[in-house]
């Protein structure tokens, strides 16, 4: 036999037991289809398998409906908390916070579970130990950036407080452009102002990606009660965004359009260096690593008041992957 044929045969046997999954799922869900209402905490480059998942409908594929809400990421904890989300695609850090407040939120799964930042700085600053009585820009406690920023001066061995100034912005969009205008020194940025960040001829200091710092960083989030309720609906929401990842992995024509449509990007470069680093920090199964929630309690000077690898419930993602779900997927054509 031939490599192309072998390839063919091993493509269609892949394809073959993807559809069985889903012919069998489908055949138990007929008819009793449950809607989750999903929210997003806003357009970043991380979510892009649920942007796939949702242009691509692989939720209906799968056989459950889902509302879209977008709003932002403490908001969305809230709204998780009070019943009227019962999904959610945001910082896995929110999630944690609170979860140690006594809030019942549980991690299922990972889209990123690193930190995916670049420090860009002034250029006549070259080393970290230069950020030592620097203005670096922040955003509120409890958002992703914060938390990455937290991360960065703790490795870099400075104190946040007496080191440092943190100088905090509401919005996150509007960090670079504080550190693009002079406000200030220093600032933690992801694509595509990365990229007018190079050529504003600003200088990066550290890409925190190739670090693999451990860090639940978009996480997919929802609660107890709804865990108890409708884990079969949970399962087949999982399902559709691990056909996403594999969307994102192996079409990047397609991903590329949908990162286009949702980050508004127009520009070839700032598209492509966007696409590139979603899909770096991706992982075929997305579980989160305790190692992940290690790294966030760290930078507590309190222990804990509860057990934080409560939080994680990744069982569901976890029996996916052994039913041979993922191994269908990336065999399928």
């Amino acid at each position: 036999m031939s490599k192309n044929m072998l390839s063919f045969f091993m493509k269609s046997l892949g394809f073959l037991a993807l559809t069985a999954f889903v012919v069998a799922h489908n055949c138990v869900i007929a008819g009793a289809a449950e809607t989750l209402r999903l929210g997003f905490s806003g357009a970043s480059a991380t979510q892009l398998a649920g942007y796939l998942a949702v242009e691509q409908k692989l939720f209906d594929i799968y056989g459950v409906n889902v509302e879209l809400t977008q709003s932002a990421g403490t908001t969305m904890i809230r709204a998780l908390d009070s019943g009227s989300l019962h999904v959610a695609i945001v910082g896995g850090g929110q999630a944690l916070s609170a979860y140690l407040r006594g809030v019942e939120v549980r991690i299922i799964s990972g889209l990123v579970n690193t930190v995916p930042f670049q420090l860009w700085a002034r250029p006549e600053l070259s080393q970290l130990k230069d950020l030592k009585g620097k203005l670096i820009a922040n955003t509120p406690a409890g958002t992703s950036l914060n938390l990455a920023t937290s991360i960065l001066l703790m490795r870099a061995g400075l104190d946040p407080v007496k080191d440092v100034k943190l100088i905090a912005f509401g919005r996150i969009q509007l960090v670079s452009r504080a550190l693009l205008g002079g406000v200030v020194d220093a600032a933690l940025l992801s694509s595509p102002d990365t990229i007018e960040a190079r050529r504003s001829g600003l200088h990066m200091l550290m890409d925190l990606a190739t670090q693999r710092i451990a860090c639940p960083f978009t996480s997919v989030v929802t609660t107890r009660a709804v865990l108890e309720k409708s884990p079969a609906s949970l399962d087949r929401f999982l399902r559709g965004i691990l056909h996403g990842i594999k969307l994102a992995l192996t079409n990047p024509d397609m991903a590329k359009k949908t990162l286009g449509r949702n980050m508004r990007l127009t520009d070839p470069e700032a598209l492509e260096e966007t696409y590139q680093r979603a899909v770096a920090v991706y992982e075929r199964l997305p579980i989160v690593p305790k190692d992940a929630i290690d790294t966030v309690i760290k930078l507590s000077t309190e222990p804990p008041g509860r057990n934080p690898f409560g939080v994680l419930d990744m069982s569901i993602v976890e029996r996916i992957d052994k039913e041979g779900f993922v191994r269908a997927l990336y065999s399928a054509k």
